[in-house]
């Protein structure tokens, strides 16, 4: 639980509670809500198996009427039936003139997701929010007005890779292959999968720079799910990223161990991300 301060996020409260089958999810949200006061904003991660992202072409309607035609472009892109869709849309700040505009269009069941908003009602859990996963890693990175990387792992999923710039999502992409990053020993990575990822990463980067036109990406952040994330620190600036650093929680504002920070950074991240929704709102309004 995050409690905002005068100058920064605080972490108020850490806690996790397991379960496995529906009937303890419900248990696990019950438990959840004893400890948290009655008013706390909450905001619900859904996690990667649960949703497909897919970059589109953004259909030729008024903006008004986006989220109407959405539905009828995906749908034979997705297994979900018509009527179990639900779906959410980001405009890309930057376009390839040569490919039109695009839009990165964020699907989910709407069957499923009604199951979870249930329990937020039946606990007096105020929800404010609900975010995919691999957006929220950048909350926890100040703006900046030169590009950054953002690189970020969970256990057993795809590498995901972002850019950002002023804070803004420009660009996005699940790397496949990577999945068992966590699992690998330094030796095992310098056995080919570390020049892999250097050569994706090398890709994405050169797309952004040359076909987006855009300027240099100066630094890269790293959120990885192993304990030897400063050792792949170091294989970056063997091969030539000087840039490179471990995201921390001193870089989210926030004060936590680097244990608590490597355990909690998704949930950190959507603790605050009502704050971030808000600041973009008062940044926008001021411009």
């Amino acid at each position: 639980m995050i409690q905002q301060s005068a100058t920064e996020p605080r972490v108020e409260q850490m806690f996790q509670e397991q379960f496995s089958s529906a009937a303890q999810l419900s248990a696990a949200f019950k438990a959840v809500a004893a400890k948290l006061p009655p008013d706390c904003q909450c905001t619900l991660v859904i996690p990667p198996e649960r949703y497909m992202v897919l970059q589109i072409d953004k259909p030729a309607v008024p903006d008004e009427e986006i989220s109407l035609a959405l539905p009828w472009t995906i749908k034979d892109l997705v297994t979900l039936p018509d009527d179990d869709m639900v779906l959410d849309y980001l405009d890309l700040p930057l376009q390839n003139q040569l490919q039109g505009s695009k839009v990165n269009v964020v699907v989910s069941s709407k069957s499923w997701l009604a199951d979870i908003v249930a329990l937020f009602t039946q606990n007096k859990l105020q929800l404010v929010g609900i975010q995919p996963e691999e957006w929220l890693a950048r909350n926890l990175l100040p703006a900046k007005n030169q590009a950054l990387m953002l690189v970020s792992h969970q256990n057993g999923q795809d590498l995901a890779v972002q850019i950002l710039q002023q804070g803004h999502l420009c660009f996005s992409r699940r790397l496949r292959g990577f999945n068992r990053l966590d699992h690998y020993s330094l030796d095992e990575l310098q056995q080919g999968i570390f020049d892999n990822l250097l050569l994706e990463l090398q890709r994405s980067i050169d797309y952004f720079e040359g076909q987006l036109k855009q300027a240099p990406v100066r630094e890269i952040a790293l959120l990885l799910a192993s304990n030897i994330q400063s050792d792949v620190v170091q294989l970056f600036v063997q091969n030539g990223f000087s840039q490179v650093f471990a995201l921390s929680a001193k870089d989210a504002g926030v004060q936590m161990s680097a244990e608590q920070f490597s355990l909690y950074w998704l949930a950190l991240a959507g603790a605050i991300e009502p704050l971030c929704a808000q600041r973009e709102v008062n940044l926008e309004a001021a411009g």
